[in-house]
C-alpha cells in the first residue's frame, strides 16, 4: 500500500505504450505503413513502466550515482527492445 500510486501509474504507462505499439502493428499490417517513433519508442515506455512497477522506490529523479546508471541501463534497455521492434517492423529500413 506504501506506493500503491507509483504502481497505478507504472501500470498506465504500460497499457498506454502497450496500446501505442499495438497500433503501430495494427497500422503496418492493415495500411502498410508505421509510425516510426511509435515504433523506436513505444517499447522504452513498456519497459520503464515494467521498471517503475516492480522498483516503486526507484520512481523519480535519481539522486545517487548508482541510481542514475540504474536508470541509464533501464533505458538503454528500453532502446534496445524498440530497436528490436523496429526491425521486425520494417527490416528493409536496415538494408536487409
Amino acid at each position: 500500500m506504501k506506493h500503491l500510486k507509483t504502481r497505478i501509474f507504472a501500470l498506465v504507462i504500460i497499457v498506454l505504450f502497450a496500446g501505442l505499439t499495438y497500433w503501430g502493428w495494427h497500422q503496418l499490417m492493415t495500411e502498410r505503413k508505421y509510425p516510426l517513433k511509435v515504433a523506436a519508442f513505444g517499447p522504452v515506455g513498456i519497459v520503464g513502466g515494467l521498471f517503475m512497477l516492480v522498483f516503486p522506490t526507484k520512481a523519480g529523479k535519481p539522486e545517487t550515482t548508482a541510481d542514475k546508471l540504474i536508470v541509464m541501463a533501464v533505458f538503454v534497455v528500453g532502446l534496445a527492445a524498440g530497436l528490436l521492434n523496429w526491425y521486425l517492423m520494417d527490416p528493409g529500413f536496415f538494408g536487409r
